[in-house]
């Protein structure tokens, strides 16, 4: 299993990259790993890669970008 600490390294880049459009992004790479037969752990690290993004959207959005 992949450690947090590397998940969330992840998911900064990914938000540093496609911002505001980070979520979009890692459903299409998730559509797309399942499409080819990629194996159902670097499926699931997606999926936990794109929590970490929608929940830093998600506190963002309660407690202001300040």
């Amino acid at each position: 299993m992949t450690p947090l600490s590397t998940l969330i390294e992840r998911a900064e880049a990914i938000y540093l990259t496609h911002g505001a459009g980070s979520a979009a992004y890692l459903l299409e790479q998730i559509e797309a790993a399942i499409r080819d037969g990629t194996p159902v752990q670097r499926i699931r690290e997606l999926d936990h890669i794109l929590q970490l993004i929608e929940y830093r959207e998600r506190t963002l959005a309660v407690y202001g970008r300040g």
